[in-house]
């Protein structure tokens, strides 16, 4: 190995792509989960949850903070959103505050009725 990328790697300063991360729909986490690259959960989880982009798939549930520039939420999620562009489907369920510069249900009126979500909106987010 060269010596500047063992140098790179011991320093911790060389660059790794992002890759995506997954829950899997028979997993339970509570806690902090913090990523940088793009994560699906089609599981449960209790406690924040923050990375670039976030999918929470259908039959997903998520209770707590979710953070992230990019979200599409198609499960269940309880408390509060924080996110550059949502896209809820025509599956989410959403209790709580989102907070976003762009907001997208999918969909016409009767797909957002069957959201039922709650949505505040802040156009000063950021």
């Amino acid at each position: 190995m060269p010596e500047e990328i063992r140098r790179l790697a011991r320093d911790g300063n060389a660059s790794q792509p992002e890759t995506a991360s997954s829950i899997s729909s028979g997993l339970s986490i509570v806690g902090k989960i913090i990523g940088h690259g793009a994560l699906t959960i089609f599981g449960h989880v209790e406690g924040e949850v923050r990375a670039s982009t976030i999918v929470i798939a259908g039959g997903a549930q998520i209770e707590g903070k979710v953070s992230a520039e990019e979200l599409t939420i198609g499960g269940y999620v309880k408390g509060t959103v924080h996110a550059n562009r949502v896209k809820l489907n025509s599956t989410a369920v959403v209790e709580g505050d989102i907070f976003h510069r762009t907001l997208v249900i999918e969909g016409s009126d009767a797909s957002m009725k069957s959201a039922r979500a709650i949505v505040r909106w802040n156009r000063n987010f950021g």
